[in-house]
Formats: structure tokens, C-alpha cells, sequence
């Protein structure tokens, strides 16, 4: 391995344990609260902490800005691995926390199934091209070209990127779940535009002509088609991002909670199982309000009410 190479792997290492450290004290500090109200002992102790991160970010910030790479290179020390893994390895405490509001969120960004309406705009066009290719247009094509483009209309108007005030360090949540649905919306939103604008602006006109170019429709129509195959394969990412949001939001098992306040916690459709650990004032009405998943695995789902029947203990 040459040199150049081990030294990127060795920043790469430190961007990611300065990243970490940054995430632990984050969500420790905000599982319990938000930042404590500091003596003059803990002072010196929260200021000695804060300046060692400070440091070591900007030791680590100098080391990336000296790596020695070719201009056109693209910067890879430090890329973040995908969101799905990220946001399960953030603190249960703080996951639990905020899970109204990361649940929220991904509803807002989640308004309609994008997955099946880009699905839907790509069997349409398939089915204009075939005909196309036969020199043969069914009556209802126009109007079933004009639902497309009504449907991309709706895609269009998921919802913009909301800035939110900064947090400490950066490592906030709930921000970290914004900007994880966004990035994937952006992405779809930007295809769908393209597809939209060469379907009303460039496939459209061919029906009000005097007469059909075939071959000129069935090129802007194969062009739509792959414009619309990738906008599906972004509807297929936003999908992924909504239930990997959703299962963060859910998924406990094996979690422990002891020292969570549940106070006014919404905790409907959690799923948790025997290891999981439960303030010890919450743990028979959390029993009372769950029922077996029907897995096999001993995982158990807290219902809306207390159940009339009695959840095993050793399930």
C-alpha cells in the first residue's frame, strides 16, 4: 500500500471517530435533557471536554486540507455511510425522544406512494412506445399521457428543504432525518422535472400536429421513458429513506431505555422484546399495552390501549 493511500485511510479514521465523538456527547447531553445547568467544578470539566473536540476537529479539519489529492478528484475522506444504518446507531434514548417528530417529518416528505405513480408513468409510456414502434396509437393514449403529467405534478409538490437553526456540534437529530429525506427528494423532485418538461414541452405537441411523425414521437417517447426509469429508481430511494426512518423510530429491541423519561413519549407501535430495558415504573404498563408480533422471535409491539390478556414473560 503506498504511502498517499495509508495516509487517507488514516484521516478518513479520524473524520469518522471525530464524527462520533461528536454524535455521543450530542444525543448524551439531549437523552438527558438538553445541556445541564453547569456548577463551577462541572464548568472546568464541560470546558475541557468542549475545547478537546474543538481541537481535534480542527486538527483533523488541517490534516484534510493538506491530503494530497489531484484536483479532479473527488474528496472521499470522511463520506458518511448510508443514512439507514446511520440513524439505527444513534442513541435509542434519543431516537425515542424525538420519534414524533422524525415520524412527522418522514410523513411530510411521504404524502402519496411516489413509488407507484412513477411506476404507473413508466408502464404508460411503455405502452406508447410499443404502439409507437406498431405505428398505431390507442384513443385513449393522449388522456392517459395527460394523467402522467398531472401525477408528475404531484411529485413536483413534496415539500421543499426547511432549514432548521443550528444544533450543538452539529449532530442533531431530527436534522440529520430532514436532511436525509431531502437529499433523496431533491434528487426525484430534479427527474421528475426533466420528465415532465419533455413530456408536456417536447411529446405533447405531436398530438395537436396535422400529421404524426412516428419516428420523431417514438424518439422523444424512448427518451421519456429513461428519464422516467430514473426518476422510479429515486422513488425507490425516497421508499428506502421513509422506512429507514420509520424502522429507527420503531425498533427498540434490545435497547435500553431504564433512564428515559417516557413522560408524554408517544410510544404506539413500538417494537421491543425481553432485553429490552424499561424504566422500572413503566415496565408492567408497557407489558399491559403490548401484544406478541406473531414473529417467532419474541418481539412484542405496545399497543394504543392496555391489552385485556396478559403477555407471557417468557415469550
Amino acid at each position: 500500500m503506498s504511502s498517499d493511500r495509508a495516509a487517507e485511510r488514516f484521516e478518513a479514521l479520524l473524520a469518522r471517530a471525530h464524527e462520533q465523538l461528536g454524535i455521543a456527547v450530542y444525543d448524551g447531553l439531549m437523552s438527558a435533557g438538553g445541556p445541564p445547568e453547569l456548577r463551577d467544578p462541572d464548568q472546568m470539566l464541560g470546558r475541557l471536554l468542549a475545547s478537546v473536540h474543538r481541537r481535534t476537529g480542527d486538527a483533523v479539519v488541517g490534516r484534510l486540507a493538506r491530503s494530497r489529492r489531484g484536483p479532479s478528484e473527488p474528496a472521499g475522506v470522511g463520506r458518511a455511510a448510508p443514512a439507514e444504518g446511520l440513524l439505527m446507531r444513534r442513541s435509542a434514548s434519543v431516537r425515542l425522544k424525538y420519534r414524533e417528530q422524525a415520524m412527522n417529518c418522514a410523513r411530510q416528505y411521504w404524502p402519496l406512494d411516489v413509488v407507484q405513480v412513477m411506476g404507473a408513468a413508466v408502464d404508460a409510456v411503455q405502452k406508447l412506445i410499443a404502439g409507437l414502434e406498431e405505428e398505431m396509437l390507442p384513443d385513449a393514449t393522449r388522456d392517459r399521457l395527460l394523467r402522467v403529467s398531472s401525477s408528475l405534478g404531484r411529485v413536483l409538490a413534496l415539500p421543499q428543504h426547511v432549514q432548521l437553526p443550528p444544533a450543538l456540534g452539529g449532530y442533531d437529530y431530527v436534522q440529520e432525518v430532514e436532511d436525509y429525506l431531502s437529499t433523496c427528494t431533491w434528487r426525484l423532485v430534479a427527474q421528475a422535472r426533466r420528465s415532465k418538461q419533455l413530456l408536456d414541452g417536447e411529446l405533447a405537441p405531436y398530438f395537436h400536429a396535422a400529421e404524426i411523425s412516428w419516428l420523431g414521437m417514438l424518439e422523444v417517447s424512448q427518451d421519456l421513458g429513461d428519464d422516467l426509469d430514473m426518476a422510479h429508481r429515486e422513488a425507490l430511494s425516497l421508499s428506502r429513506a421513509v422506512a429507514a426512518v420509520e424502522e429507527a423510530s420503531t425498533d427498540f429491541r434490545g435497547a435500553d431505555l431504564q433512564l428515559v423519561d417516557l413522560d408524554g413519549v408517544d410510544l404506539e407501535g413500538i417494537r421491543w422484546d425481553a432485553s429490552t430495558g424499561w424504566p422500572p415504573e413503566w415496565e408492567k404498563r408497557i407489558w399491559k399495552a403490548s401484544l406478541a408480533a406473531g414473529t417467532g422471535q419474541g418481539e412484542l409491539i405496545v399497543g394504543a390501549e392496555p391489552s385485556d390478556s396478559t403477555v407471557p414473560a417468557d415469550i
